[in-house]
């Protein structure tokens, strides 16, 4: 039987590595990007950066940078209470990081945060869970521990979910069409191999026999190795998945997510139209 404290580190580490991923390759520009007038961010202070607080904030709210709220996400994991309000002690190598001031150095200390929560809530006991937390949890002595653990996991989901979204903002407002690159002649195969299946992920399936008269791949995978093809049968598209075949689409690749070829991309998403003509070739 599971115990309580493996499924909050299963949730925790589900949520943690979505966060991971959602931030691999932040650039200093969208850590410090600011959309709007009056951002909370992070700045230099006389001893290194520091972030933006008030005890009576704004109303409404000011918007956040991914600055902010990846330290913010840091501070919570790491805070000196996600020991003591358990009753634990934090080990003498737990001290904060310095706040972040630098895209590079705030996925270090998402990391050493990270590390520091994990180690604590893998550490408690189901007694831990259960019993009231106490006079040190001020407003909150009565709930127990397990409350707490799923407080700070909601923390942990919330702002991870904010720090995906602001980097969807940024990339939509500075986006770029390689696609019409492409067809203006400005982007050959040799600057961007993957276009063409790029262009299927995206679903623009009108300009994938444009793409692959001006000498785009059909074969050439996107980063998770996923081709035209395993789109094209995964969705349903028939005319687009015939016309890959027709011209040289390698139906025995495999991607990276499924470990599946095209004719198991049309199984798995239950296309029949797909798999009927695929039985055939």
């Amino acid at each position: 039987m599971t115990t309580l404290t493996q499924n909050l580190l299963d949730l925790s580490d589900f949520a943690w590595q979505r966060l991971r991923d959602r931030v691999e390759g932040l650039t200093d520009a969208e850590y410090f990007w600011e959309p709007f007038d009056g951002c909370w961010s992070v700045h230099k202070s006389h001893d290194g950066y520091a972030a933006d607080w008030a005890w009576i904030p704004p109303a409404p709210p000011p918007f956040t940078t991914l600055a902010w709220r990846i330290t913010h996400i840091a501070d919570l994991l790491q805070a000196e209470r996600t020991a003591t309000w358990f009753g634990h002690e934090p080990a003498a190598t737990d001290p904060a990081a310095a706040v972040p001031g630098s895209a590079e150095h705030a996925l270090q200390a998402l990391d050493h945060a990270y590390a520091i929560w994990r180690r604590r809530l893998a550490a408690l006991s189901q007694e831990d869970l259960d019993r009231p937390m106490g006079e040190i949890a001020g407003p909150y002595a009565d709930n127990d521990g397990a409350s707490f653990a799923l407080h700070i996991l909601d923390e942990l989901i919330h702002h991870g979910a904010e720090v995906g979204t602001v980097r969807d903002f940024y990339r939509g407002a500075r986006a770029e069409d390689p696609f019409a690159a492409a067809l203006a002649g400005e982007l050959t195969p040799a600057d961007h191999p993957a276009l063409l299946a790029e262009a299927a992920a995206a679903q623009r399936w009108e300009i994938i026999p444009q793409l692959a008269g001006l000498g785009f791949a059909v074969n050439e995978p996107t980063a998770d190795n996923v081709t035209a093809a395993h789109l094209a049968a995964g969705t349903g598209t028939l005319d687009t998945l015939r016309f890959l075949v027709e011209n040289g689409a390698d139906l025995s690749l495999t991607d990276s997510r499924f470990n599946a070829d095209v004719r198991g991309w049309a199984q798995w998403f239950k296309q029949p139209d797909t798999q009927e003509y695929l039985a055939t070739v």
